[in-house]
Formats: structure tokens, C-alpha cells, sequence
């Protein structure tokens, strides 16, 4: 993983937009199990900063947390992918009836977005064309 030097923003937080970025690309199955050892020894940071990392990808339901065995990322069901593409079409449309007069830090930008990403975590490419993505065990 030869990306470009990560820089303290909040390190955790960069950590969290690169892991966020390629679980979105599916480089991850849904079920697929993320070592926090093998992430932070291929960034070349410490594990307590992928541990959180990983803590806000939690909050933000793109990974689950099973204590004592660790992350995986999530597994949408299809009434939540359902839910998410429902969201996703609601809030698009506020934002374009809003036009420029909605920031960018907007909490409906910030509820987009999430949205968008539930519903690009439960397609998977290759998968069958039925919801939600079957669970891997792809690590």
C-alpha cells in the first residue's frame, strides 16, 4: 500500500476515509473480517489509530463490531438497503430543490451521503441481482 504519507488531521480520521474509500470499492466483501494488525502495518501507522479508525466506521454502520473477534464490514439486510435507497432518492431531491443555499456541511448532505454508501455497500459487482450481497468470508 504505497499511498501517499498520511498526515495527522486527525490521523484516525484519514485512516477512516482510506479504509472508507476501498470498502466502498469493495476491495472488502460484506462479512469480509478487517485484521487491525495487517491495516496498520500497511499504512505504517499504530494500531490504536486503526482501531479508531475502524470505531468511526462502525458508528457510521459500514463496519459491525463483534467483541472479542473484531470487525467485519457490514452486511445490509434488504428492508435496510431498501430504507438506505429510499433515503437516498428523499434526500436527493431536498438537496436539489435547495439549489446553492445549502451548505456543503450540511446535516442533509451528511445524511446523503450515508445513504449513498448503504446502498453502494449492499451492491456488490459480480454479486447476484437480488438484495443484500450475500456474506464472505474474503479477508
Amino acid at each position: 500500500m504505497s499511498d501517499s504519507l498520511l498526515q495527522p488531521r486527525s490521523l484516525s480520521m484519514a485512516i477512516a476515509d482510506r479504509l472508507r474509500q476501498r470498502i466502498l470499492a469493495h476491495e472488502w466483501a460484506p462479512g469480509a473480517s478487517l485484521n487491525d494488525a495487517d491495516i496498520a502495518h500497511g499504512y505504517g501507522v499504530n494500531r490504536a489509530s486503526v482501531r479508531e479508525a475502524l470505531k468511526l466506521l462502525c458508528h457510521d454502520g459500514l463496519l459491525q463490531a463483534h467483541p472479542h473477534h473484531g470487525m467485519t464490514v457490514a452486511v445490509p439486510n434488504a428492508a435496510q438497503l431498501r430504507e438506505a435507497l429510499a433515503l437516498q432518492q428523499w434526500l436527493g431531491r431536498f438537496v436539489r430543490e435547495q439549489g446553492s443555499g445549502l451548505p456543503d456541511n450540511s446535516l442533509a448532505y451528511a445524511m446523503l451521503r450515508m445513504a449513498e454508501q448503504r446502498v453502494c455497500l449492499g451492491h456488490v459487482p459480480g454479486a447476484a441481482a437480488g438484495w443484500p450481497a450475500q456474506r464472505s468470508r474474503v479477508a
